[in-house]
């Protein structure tokens, strides 16, 4: 099936909303909510209106008691002209607006304000409220003392304000009722439009797009269905989409078989053309016979030949090394599964050759047996071991000249340390100095050289860098090199462990900061920083202030012999390298006018102390 479960739908936002069915749905459940609420809505207006009333009915009704409790407690009992002044007081409630004063017989004896309408029914029993919303009055009535003697007091109260807080109450259920129809609404509406909208919508693009790119096949055919994202739907609409799906999947299959095998070839074909191109090495392909039946651009340009002309030649034109003979039992281990790699040289259609690497498979191509040759220039490898082993013999023959000079130059260096015993002139005195001054010179070159052209060798052992490099600073503080300089050592406060050579990392630290000393002038100060990298490295940098090393003398500073100090040989900094490599480290000198010179070493930090 050519559909995929993720795929981008058309940006269609609004869609859902024009979709008949989304309408009805929406304002079904709209409705419903609003119908629900309503019902409950009466009730509870109706309950809160009732409370509203007691309340206002108790305002007014601690007077009465009040009254009722003076009745109760006069032994004579009270005169009606007493009841009615003292019904009188109620007036000062906000929301009493009249009163009536009735005798046990239900006959009103007296009223003030507005008269009640409400009237006691019988003498034993207390009449039920009256509300009258129409002119916003209510009606209350309390006995006034006890037994068939006891007077009734009727209230009459205006419910304004009940009024006022029963629209409140409405508009705050109100609100509430929309606020929840809208969120729930809403809710469907998002629903609405993941689950079912936007996937019938998108159905319908794919149905109005199938008959097309069935009818037109070619690539058309294997375009992904906007709908194929929800077949996995365990539901009606899932049924139907993967129903369209295999619906489709039938019509379109005939198509489809006919032209994969073509359209899989083509692409094979520019796949391998375009890698072919495209190599940085030479690519030829040679048949049985030795002859070249394809190239790359890359072997066109190096061996200088068109296409043309390089395709009518044979391996033996541009391979002089190799004869029809070789070829055959060459080709006779290559068809056996032996892919073969030689080293031999090729010969440019001017008549140059240069060495090549020739990695060989055997392959079948279009029925053809062929064979694969990948060919590299290894110019530059074999200069370069050339050149190492100009380097090897180089340095046996410095070791050997150090060790025949030595011997004389011990012997030199015994007399003239002799005769600093002996009382000489003063002028051969000043000779005897400079002389042992440059035999001390002497020596340490001879050390240095005999040190640069050893292979390094390292007694490996964990080395705590922290400590080493404390160590170090206080002896490199008393040095003549470090003489009215400061040396400032900047280190983590938890150990740093490398695995190598302590004397020679020793000699590492103790070459880059009497460098770094002996190119600043007196008072300045050498920055020594020690910590671990992110990448588990440990990093160490050393930074001196001085004059900047001159750009075209700066990538060659490491090399042998090259130096910017006037007395230096040179041998220093190579011979650092040398043992930071040999620790399998890095070493960076980088310096500017602006930011002064560092020099950074990185070597494998350990995590533990074996």
């Amino acid at each position: 099936m050519h559909f995929p479960s993720e795929q981008k739908l058309r940006p269609r936002p609004l869609s859902f909303l024009r979709s008949r069915l989304s309408q009805r749905i929406v304002l079904s459940v709209f409705s419903s909510i609003v119908a629900i609420e309503a019902l409950i809505l009466v009730p509870s207006v109706y309950r809160r209106e009732r409370e509203f009333l007691r309340q206002l009915a108790e305002r007014s009704a601690v007077g009465l008691q009040v009254l009722a409790n003076d009745v109760n407690a006069s032994p004579n009992g009270a005169t009606t002209e007493q009841l009615m002044a003292k019904l009188r007081q109620l007036q000062v409630v906000p929301m009493v607006v009249g009163g009536a004063l009735y005798d046990p017989a239900g006959q009103r004896i007296d009223s003030f304000g507005e008269v009640p309408e409400l009237t006691p029914p019988a003498p034993t029993s207390l009449p039920e409220p009256n509300l009258d919303r129409s002119a916003g009055r209510y009606e209350t009535a309390q006995r006034l003392g006890t037994g068939d003697s006891a007077y009734w007091a009727v209230i009459r109260h205006d419910t304004a304000s009940v009024r006022r807080e029963v629209r409140a109450f409405i508009w705050r259920i109100f609100g509430l009722v929309v606020l929840i129809s809208a969120v729930v609404t809403l809710t469907t509406m998002i629903v609405l439009r993941s689950v079912l909208i936007v996937p019938i919508l998108a159905l319908c693009d794919d149905l109005l797009q199938a008959a097309p790119a069935a009818l037109q096949g070619g690539d058309s055919q294997l375009k992904p269905f906007t709908s194929a994202r929800y077949s996995r739907r365990n539901d009606e609409l899932g049924a139907v989409i993967n129903a369209f799906a295999q619906m489709f999947e039938r019509i379109s299959r005939a198509i489809a078989q006919r032209q994969q095998a073509e359209n899989q070839l083509r692409e094979s074909e520019n796949r391998f053309r375009t890698l072919v191109e495209q190599a940085s090495e030479s690519m030829l392909v040679v048949d049985e016979s030795g002859k070249i039946v394809d190239c790359n651009r890359f072997a066109q340009r190096i061996l200088k030949y068109s296409r043309e002309e390089l395709l009518s030649l044979k391996m033996f034109d541009i391979n002089p090394c190799f004869g029809p003979e070789d070829y055959a039992a060459h080709w006779q281990r290559l068809r056996a599964g032996d892919p073969t790699t030689t080293e031999c040289v090729h010969r440019r259609k001017d008549g140059s050759e240069y060495p090549v690497e020739v990695r060989s498979n055997f392959i079948v191509m279009e029925g053809s047996q062929q064979m694969l040759s990948l060919v590299r220039d290894i110019s530059d490898r074999k200069q370069a071991e050339k050149a190492q082993a100009r380097l090897a013999e180089i340095g046996e023959l410095a070791a050997m000249i150090v060790h025949e000079v030595r011997n004389p130059f011990t012997t030199v260096y015994m007399a003239l340390s002799a005769f600093q015993g002996m009382s000489l002139p003063e002028r051969a005195q000043m000779r005897l100095a400079l002389a042992m001054e440059e035999s001390e010179r002497l020596k340490r070159l001879l050390n240095e050289i005999l040190a640069y052209s050893k292979e390094q060798r390292l007694a490996a052992t964990t080395v705590d860098m922290m400590v080493l490099s404390e160590e170090l600073a206080r002896s490199l503080s008393d040095t003549p090199a470090a003489a009215e300089r400061h040396i400032q050592l900047i280190a983590a406060a938890e150990p740093m462990f490398v695995m190598g050579d302590r004397d020679k990392l020793k000699q590492v630290l103790i070459n880059l900061v009497t460098n770094a000393c002996e190119a600043i002038s007196p008072q300045s100060t050498v920055m020594w920083r020690i910590q671990p990298t992110a990448e588990r490295r440990l990093e160490i940098q050393v930074h001196n202030g001085g004059d900047p090393i001159p750009p075209e003398v700066l990538p060659k500073l490491t090399q042998p012999f090259i130096s910017t100090k006037s007395n230096g040989n040179g041998l220093g900094l190579a011979i650092t390298k040398r043992i930071v490599e040999a620790h399998s480290g890095q070493i960076k000198i980088e310096s500017t006018a602006e930011a002064g010179t560092t020099v950074t070493v990185w070597l494998p930090l350990l995590t533990k102390p074996a």
